[in-house]
């Protein structure tokens, strides 16, 4: 199950897409739920796994690396030691 999460949380877009196709697929072939269970099972994964994904994507306020060093752009550390050295 560990596997499965990690997958999910890595792959959000991509499991759902898969999610709903199974989903698609099974109705085709025969699984009896009417559409709005259909629409309603849509939009369930997708707002959850939409949440994954965002969570994901968004970026942090303070950034830091493993060792608690806050991480600062190229351009930015350079500009503030021009800054330094010329004051």
């Amino acid at each position: 199950m560990a596997r499965l999460w990690t997958l999910i949380r890595q792959q959000p877009v991509y499991c759902q897409g898969v999610i709903q196709a199974i989903l698609a697929l099974a109705v085709s072939f025969g699984l009896h739920i009417s559409g709005e269970q259909v629409g309603a099972l849509t939009a369930v994964t997708a707002a959850v796994l939409a949440f994954v994904t965002q969570t994901q994507v968004t970026p942090i306020v303070n950034p830091r690396d493993n060792a608690g060093n806050q991480l600062v752009p190229a351009e930015t550390k350079t500009q503030t030691s021009s800054t330094r050295a010329a004051a």
